[in-house]
């Protein structure tokens, strides 16, 4: 679909929150709902309660790592820039609604790619995709059933870079004075931007247009381009129907309400994110295999615990490879 329909879309319809508070109150239903459930599944096992969970910063670090990992994976790919940003926004809208410790992080990161391939209509067989990144391409097939629900089958996203080289083109038309040399450094950069956006909630709360902007006027602000800065603050206006709420609000204060995001937009630190990892393995291992409440009184058994620790152990071997 093109640009031109963004206003009537699902995109904006089901998935642009209001605000970032929305957002995160979101992920904090979604942590809270897994958190009783799986509370009340170790009362069932007549476990204790559980103190292990990942802290909600921590939940944002090991996010944040997968999601700086789809770009990684899409550039080693070579897939077109589209699919990164409809697999990144994909996965965001996953985990608004869906809690970090429901599934394999890296099963449903894989499969948001694999899923925006097919939306961009850019096929890559999940054989293929699987090859590369070393993963069974079965598990990758199984997830996508669930995943699509999740996302309520609503897989239209829009991209900041077509609206970047929209304002681009009107620039070239005489919308500005710029030089050449100043537009092509301006579209780098902005590019550079609009990825560390991406790694933010910014997507989840701002149109592609006014992402698109704010990172063409931040460029033009490093690259010292006067002419085009004072462009993005004035024509952008006009170009960009702010939508409804934002209406109180000029077009300047909205871009500066992005702005502040752009240094938020870092990859997180290996070394932290693998504990991090660990710790949600271990978590999740608790509950890979779920004994029957009837089977109290044999669990107190010394074998079959035993035998439930290897199972668990081998649950989290099998997803040792996580981040790779």
């Amino acid at each position: 679909g093109t640009m031109s329909n963004y206003p009537t879309s699902t995109a904006r319809k089901h998935w642009l929150y209001p605000d970032v508070a929305t957002v995160e109150r979101a992920r904090v239903d979604a942590r809270a709902s897994a958190l009783r459930e799986k509370q009340s599944q170790l009362a069932a096992a007549g476990e204790s309660s559980d103190e292990n969970a990942l802290t909600t910063e921590e939940e944002a670090l090991i996010l944040r790592y997968h999601e700086h990992k789809i770009q990684t994976l899409c550039v080693a790919f070579s897939l077109p820039r589209k699919v990164n940003y409809t697999a990144l926004q994909l996965f965001k809208r996953c985990y608004t609604t869906t809690h970090v410790g429901e599934h394999s992080l890296k099963i449903i990161m894989l499969t948001a790619i694999y899923v925006a391939c097919k939306v961009e209509e850019s096929y890559i067989s999940a054989e293929e995709f699987c090859k590369g990144v070393r993963e069974d391409p079965a598990r990758v097939l199984a997830a996508e059933v669930t995943f699509l629900a999740i996302l309520k089958f609503q897989l239209v996203c829009y991209g900041a870079a077509r609206p970047l080289d929209g304002f681009l083109r009107d620039i070239e038309d005489g919308g500005c004075k710029a030089t050449s040399t100043e537009l092509v450094n301006c579209r780098a950069k902005a590019l550079k931007i609009i990825d560390a956006l991406m790694l933010t909630d910014v997507p989840l709360v701002y149109p592609p247009g006014q992402i698109a902007l704010c990172a063409l006027r931040r460029a033009a602000r490093e690259e010292n381009a006067g002419a085009l800065e004072s462009y993005c603050e004035s024509v952008g206006e006009r170009a960009t129907s702010t939508s409804t709420r934002d209406s109180e609000r000029t077009l300047k204060e909205v871009l500066d309400d992005i702005d502040a995001f752009v240094e938020r937009g870092t990859a997180p630190d290996e070394a932290v994110v693998k504990k991090i990892d660990k710790k949600l393995k271990l978590w999740r291992a608790k509950f890979a295999t779920k004994p029957p409440a009837t089977d109290n009184a044999a669990a107190a058994d010394g074998s079959k615990s035993k035998r439930r620790k290897s199972e668990q152990a081998r649950a989290v071997a099998d997803e040792e490879a996580a981040l790779g």
